[in-house]
């Protein structure tokens, strides 16, 4: 049986990160801290013998990409993996959004995954984009190792669809930490996590 299998990395640290402030599809740079994480993926990276590199097209991933795997890889970008789009909350920290938006907040902290946020992409929209870029390529790549960089949201979504069930009931089940190498190895069509965070 053929194995696929997808090497979910995060980007590495930015300023925002840092401060815990929201930036979702906000095109930011890696930080100092970020670019040093990035870097030192790559004699992880080495070893995995890799057979295409996907990245969202946000700088700090493709930045992360090109750090962890040399400038002359071959990095193809797709919009599918950009991060979740927070539309008004972009660049706000939750205790601002509590703040400036003390109901809407109140509606998110009750059914954060039906709360439609002013501006922003809705949960099952993000959610549908995730799953068809991943049947995609799987679909495409069969028995290959696929990289792919994207974003802490992204990669909870995929795992919550692909292990919990459904994203929605999955995604604040894995925390998902900067410039760490999460492994989902697919026998067929079943998804198994062989790793997790790991640097």
């Amino acid at each position: 049986m053929n194995i696929t299998r997808l090497y979910l990395i995060r980007h590495g640290e930015t300023v925002e990160n840092q401060r815990g402030i929201l930036v979702g599809s906000s095109d930011v740079p890696l930080n100092d801290t970020g670019r040093s994480q990035s870097m030192a993926l790559a004699s992880l990276v080495r070893e995995l013998h890799i057979n295409a590199i996907f990245a969202s097209p946000l700088q700090r991933a493709v930045e992360t990409a090109i750090l962890a795997f040399g400038k002359d890889a071959r990095i193809i970008t797709d919009s599918s993996l950009r991060e979740f789009h927070f539309g008004e909350w972009e660049g706000l920290h939750f205790t601002d959004i509590s703040k400036r938006y003390p109901e809407l907040w109140k509606t998110w902290i009750r059914d954060w995954e039906k709360t439609n946020i002013p501006g922003a992409e809705a949960f099952p929209a993000f959610v549908q984009r995730v799953t068809t870029f991943c049947t995609e390529i799987l679909r495409n790549y069969q028995g290959q190792n696929l990289a792919i960089v994207s974003h802490g949201g992204w990669i909870r979504a995929l795992l919550g669809e692909y292990l919990s069930g459904s994203a929605g009931a999955g995604y604040w089940k894995f925390k998902v930490e900067n410039a760490t190498l999460t492994e989902v190895e697919f026998a067929g069509d079943l998804p198994i996590l062989t790793r997790f965070n790991h640097r």
